[in-house]
């Protein structure tokens, strides 16, 4: 069946705009792990605008850093954000559009970090996608290599209300534009396929301009609930060992937060 990516992600400045609190929650947890395993070649799947990406080129070190994304208009406001930094960073960035199910870089067999964060596993909805993808970084990691998943954890209240109202409308947030030229509301509905395991999600976008103008526009979002044993399954399946499993940016062990932060590892 056909399922829904999210129009938004074709309004860049808006993605950037909603997300921007994001990075101080996971921002610095993906630069301390690549502190921590101090990669040479790393590979970040849907990279989108470069919100994470272009903050771990600021972590002390001289790996080279890929972006893989399939949206054009994501890639291009990446490199626009690319071109504003010194030639040296710029020269530490490949970035290319592609299907994380099916790619082929020409460093294949190299990376020894991939990642892949903040739910984007989500849009990974049918099983052949899901071991596609899984296999596809597999022959991209170098043997030892790593790879990180990073999705919230299923929230069975969450869950149970978009099941069971889904028509009810909820404030998610609201955001002041970066030149305050307008307030942007955001609300959503939700609906929950317990046998697809997917939400789907209405999102409203309303903007106040400070010039007396609104707009209001319409964005839907499907998403691929992954429960933590079907996730950790889908590691082992596809030949990963699973080295550790985080429950949230904080770094504690799985079950003490709202995340499951996945490590898998290429056997040596």
């Amino acid at each position: 069946m056909p399922y829904e990516m999210g129009e938004y992600y074709e309004r860049v400045s808006d993605y950037d705009l909603e997300y921007q609190s994001q990075s101080e929650q996971d921002v610095p947890f993906w630069q301390e792990l690549v502190v921590r395993y101090t990669p040479q070649h790393v590979l970040e799947l849907a990279c989108g605008s470069g919100r994470i990406g272009l903050e771990l080129l600021k972590v002390p070190g001289a790996f080279h850093l890929d972006g893989l994304d399939l949206e054009p208009g994501m890639l291009k406001a990446y490199q626009r954000k690319l071109g504003e930094l010194p030639e040296a960073t710029q020269q530490r960035v490949s970035l290319h559009q592609g299907d994380m199910c099916d790619y082929d870089l020409p460093a294949r067999g190299t990376y020894d970090l991939i990642f892949l964060p903040f739910n984007s596993i989500s849009h990974l909805y049918e099983i052949e996608q899901q071991f596609a993808a899984f296999s596809k970084t597999l022959e991209h990691l170098a043997p030892g290599g790593r790879f990180v998943v990073d999705v919230f954890l299923p929230d069975i209240d969450y869950l149970s209300d978009a099941l069971n109202r889904p028509s009810t409308v909820y404030l998610e947030d609201e955001l002041e534009s970066p030149d305050g030229d307008f307030t942007m509301m955001l609300y959503t509905t939700r609906k929950y396929d317990a046998f697809e395991q997917v939400q789907h999600l209405t999102w409203t976008h309303e903007k106040f301009f400070e010039t007396g103008e609104n707009e209001r526009y319409l964005t839907r979002l499907d998403m691929h609930v992954f429960f933590p044993r079907e996730l950790q399954l889908l590691f082992l399946a596809t030949g990963f060992s699973i080295e550790s499993i985080y429950g949230g940016y904080d770094w504690k062990p799985f079950g003490k937060g709202t995340r499951q932060i996945v490590v898998g590892r290429k056997r040596r």
